[in-house]
């Protein structure tokens, strides 16, 4: 409910283990002062910036021009409205620790390549990103695609949101049961996945031509039975640094500094 700052403070409270919920807080400035507001960036910036960078449009959802995905099911079927945040919980270590190198590339799970050992359960959603900031398409942000328990019920909504993955394992907690996956590593995300998840953000925003209100995974399918607890130890503020750094490169783009 709500206007779109009203939405994202709602949906971006932090995701505590086994999916409780902390209290809603103040949004960061960035987030504050641009969730649906128009974007101002010109999708020929964007593509230069990411022609600059080496990065394909491919790796951060598809052409930075195409229209975004609709819901589907609906006469007058609404624009993707929102950007969900999740985690892939895995792989699951158990009782083992998480390894110490999971942010390196020695670390097969940030292999694209091995595609089953990094996707885990099979392939959702819309983009996978990696520790080391690598992104993986799964589907372009204009093919409606569900992974939520919100959107398996309710299909007509499924086109509505924007699906992205970040790629961290989990073990279990110490008596909390057979198989649990309670423990995130701590950090949760590192620097590279907050830049590679701000770019996509970002993209999928100019896409729309005005901010897309971010959501958490968890948030999104709260008090429904089984509900997931994605993502674990995410950085609002990390987030949001990686976000002004790349806005304002892309403001320098455009006037061709």
């Amino acid at each position: 409910h709500g206007d779109a700052r009203a939405q994202a403070t709602c949906l971006l409270r932090p995701v505590q283990r086994y999916a409780r919920l902390g209290a809603s807080a103040p949004l960061p400035p960035f987030l504050d002062s641009r969730v649906g507001q128009r974007t101002a960036i010109a999708p020929a910036a964007l593509r230069a910036y990411l022609a600059q960078q080496g990065i394909g449009e491919a790796d951060v959802g598809g052409a930075v021009d195409a229209p975004l995905s609709r819901a589907v099911g609906r006469l007058v079927a609404p624009v993707a409205r929102y950007f969900v945040i999740h985690d892939t919980s895995y792989p699951n270590f158990l009782a083992e620790p998480i390894p110490a190198h999971i942010n390196d590339a020695s670390w097969d799970f940030n292999d694209f390549s091995l595609r089953n050992p990094a996707l885990g359960g099979g392939p959702k959603g819309h983009v996978y990103v990696n520790r080391l900031g690598d992104s993986l398409l799964v589907r372009d942000f204009g093919t409606a695609s569900y992974a939520s328990k919100l959107e398996k019920d309710k299909p007509s909504l499924t086109g509505l949101f924007l699906h992205v993955e970040l790629v961290q394992p989990r073990h279990s907690v110490p008596g909390g049961g057979k198989g649990n996956d309670g423990l995130a590593p701590d950090p949760g995300f590192t620097p590279a996945q907050y830049e590679r998840l701000a770019l996509l953000y970002i993209a999928a925003s100019v896409r729309k031509g005005t901010w897309l209100i971010p959501a958490f995974h968890a948030v999104l399918d709260t008090g429904f039975a089984n509900g997931h607890d994605d993502p674990q130890n995410f950085s609002l503020s990390d987030w949001s640094t990686a976000l002004v750094r790349l806005e304002s490169a892309l403001r320098l783009e455009k006037t061709g500094q």
